[in-house]
């Protein structure tokens, strides 16, 4: 099992990702769906970040929910890059990229714990 304080600073490290990519988007030519995503990304690794800090654990379980969640989300932004083609500029491209692959190795972690 991951010790709070190390899935702490795995969680904050996937928001300030995403953080990245947020503002990637925002700067950079990125279709509305794929600004979308990336906003709901940010808004639950926020959460997860205030849950992960907050002396209430929300227990292994809560959280591994919630980085499925993230990584589902995370996928879809993937998705979203890659059918878009030349449309999303290569900045936003690795941001999500980054972003996606910190909760994926996350993910694997807590399985693994």
């Amino acid at each position: 099992m991951m010790q709070a304080d190390q899935l702490k600073q795995r969680i904050d490290k996937i928001e300030e990702c995403t953080d990245e990519a947020k503002r990637a988007v925002q700067a950079g030519s990125a279709p509305a769906e794929l600004r979308q995503i990336v906003g709901t990304l940010h808004e639950q690794a926020h959460q997860a970040q205030q849950a992960a800090s907050s002396s209430q654990q929300m227990g292994q379980d809560g959280m591994r929910n919630t980085v499925m969640q993230m990584e589902q989300t995370g996928d879809r932004a993937m998705q979203v890059c890659r059918s878009s083609g030349n449309s999303v500029d290569q900045k936003t491209q690795q941001a999500v990229q980054r972003a996606h692959d910190e909760i994926s190795s996350l993910k694997k972690q807590m399985q693994m714990g």
